[in-house]
């Protein structure tokens, strides 16, 4: 099939030549750019023209980072990001029930409540959940994903009771006096309860990884990730794979402590893409989430009891193992941090293990979400090719918590983008699905504005221009995915991934980013995605 796409604003994100008014693609790549007049000229009988009628084309967003099934198990699953407090929780929990006809005995899950938010500031306990049902095992997932709470059955039907140690890296709340489990858990704690919680069914899984490759595709993106892939996951999306449902390039990220294995075991997958799959490398945690006071500090939170500064997932020794382990197997390493204590804990060991293994290449690790990593941890991870993917929306929807939690000299700094730029740093953007919407645009508007949802305004030193957003969305995710001469831009020879918007995000005033809307997502030529109503 050959297209023209002609008479727009083509912003290409090639710096040697920014704009173009046409673009000409064959066999799902761009062949030829230039004049309306000059790409025209090129057309032939069957040839597909598509008039923007002055809109903008760009090239497809890249997720820096998401969890992919993460977002198509929540729609699943009761959605709790707007309930106010404890009896709204209650209340959409039993109305999911009944709508659902969920028969007693089965799972219920609830996602994206925030005790931030809540009236009561504190999370529910079991006794809470219990008012929703005694008759079905319920969990809800905190919006940070490292937190959660179980009612009485759920607990019970994983044998959790008292006697249960806190795992390393991990905590379950208990009930003052008695020491019982109160249903909450955090970090390791919760990723086991997880972890042994029941699946749905493999076919309704199925279905709903196609609507979740929709919600991706409408906000513009091409290119997804699956950003920790355990040994039951990896099945499930070999089954997809084997199904080929998938239209969006996927990039999978092994859990390193627990499919090393598997690195070795699927060569094939790791050199390129099989039905739009591939493995990118590997993941791992090394703290928790700073909404939830569980990232490691250097210096203690605010108001914190005993100089509470959260805590370390892992030893200095086993991410020295770990990271030496993903080396020695020739794969990426992306790693979780969110705390500046975190980030020197990652940026350390890796110069130790490049410093004592130098025939080992770096092969361009990640550090994700760096929200409170500071200037000196990004000028060593410059010299070790270690890419900044910030979560800057948090600027916006926790900006005020971090304030909280930190106090405004620390929350200032959050996702130092503009730190990143003036040290030639390149980095990445992400919204962590299913913790947020994949919204790139909102995640643009974020990170020129850093205001909080409260009207605080976050350091300027530490804003960027739009320009510098989308490279974050576009050519940076193509070189942190090793794909900088597939994807990214708009240059021949190149994927046709495109996307065409309503308004020109370089040229709309700053406050209005938000809501320029994807009109229709191209992935290699062919739409995936159309604006209704248009």
């Amino acid at each position: 099939m050959e297209q023209i796409f002609f008479n727009g604003n083509i912003i290409t994100m090639d710096e040697a030549c920014p704009y173009v008014e046409a673009v000409y693609i064959a066999d799902g790549r761009i062949r030829k750019r230039g004049s309306s007049q000059e790409i025209l000229a090129l057309k032939k009988e069957k040839t597909v023209c598509t008039d923007l009628a002055g809109k903008t084309m760009l090239p497809g967003f890249i997720d820096g980072h998401s969890h992919f099934t993460g977002l198509a198990n929540s729609l699943s699953q009761c959605d709790l990001s707007d309930a106010a407090d404890f009896d709204e929780i209650i209340a959409k929990m039993k109305v999911f029930i009944e709508e659902n006809q969920i028969p007693e005995g089965e799972w219920v899950a609830g996602s994206n409540y925030d005790h931030n938010f809540l009236k009561e500031k504190v999370h529910p306990d079991r006794h809470v959940l219990d008012r929703i049902s005694e008759n079905h095992p319920i969990v809800i997932v905190h919006a940070s994903s490292h937190m959660g709470v179980a009612n009485t059955n759920a607990l019970r039907c994983q044998k959790l009771t008292a006697a249960q140690p806190d795992p390393e890296g991990g905590h379950y709340g208990r009930e003052a006096g008695t020491g019982e489990l109160s249903g909450y858990m955090e970090e390791n704690a919760f990723i086991s309860f997880q972890n042994q919680m029941p699946m749905i069914s493999m076919d309704r899984l199925m279905n709903l990884m196609k609507k979740a490759q929709q919600i991706y595709a409408s906000y513009g993106i091409t290119t997804v990730q699956e950003g920790m892939v355990s040994k039951p996951l990896f099945q499930i999306l070999q089954q997809a794979k084997k199904n080929e449902i998938f239209y969006l390039d996927l990039v999978e990220y092994l859990d390193l402590e627990t499919c090393a294995e598997l690195f070795e075991e699927q060569k094939k997958s790791w050199k390129g893409y099989e039905n739009h799959v591939k493995i990118g490398g590997f993941k791992m945690f090394l703290d928790g989430s700073p909404q939830g006071r569980t990232a490691w500090m250097k210096e203690p939170y605010e108001n914190a009891p005993d100089g509470y500064c959260g805590y370390p997932i892992k030893t200095d020794e086993k991410v020295y193992g770990l990271i030496l382990t993903a080396l020695q197997k020739g794969a990426q390493l992306l790693t979780h941090c969110n705390g500046d204590a975190a980030a020197e804990q990652l940026v350390t060991q890796f110069e130790k293990v490049h410093r004592e293994y130098p025939e080992y290449p770096l092969n361009r690790p990640v550090m994700i979400h760096a929200q409170l990593v500071q200037e000196p941890e990004l000028m060593r991870m410059k010299k070790l090719t270690m890419t900044p993917s910030f979560f800057v929306a948090h600027t916006w929807y926790w900006g005020d918590i971090h304030i909280e939690n930190f106090g405004k000299e620390r929350a200032d700094r959050i996702s130092p983008a503009g730190t990143a730029v003036r040290l030639g740093l390149p980095f990445t953007f992400h919204q962590d699905s299913p913790v947020l919407k994949p919204d790139e645009l909102e995640t643009v508007w974020c990170a020129v504005r850093r205001i909080t949802k409260n009207g605080v305004k976050l350091s300027e030193a530490e804003r960027i221009s739009v320009y510098e957003a989308l490279k974050a969305m576009t050519v940076n995710g193509a070189l942190q995915y090793f794909e900088e001469n597939e994807k990214g831009s708009v240059e021949e020879g190149k994927l046709a991934d495109l996307i065409i918007l309503d308004k020109n995000p370089l040229e709309v005033p700053v406050d209005e980013i938000k809501n320029i809307r994807v009109l229709e997502t191209f992935k290699e030529g062919r739409s995936i995605y159309k604006r209704k109503n248009l």
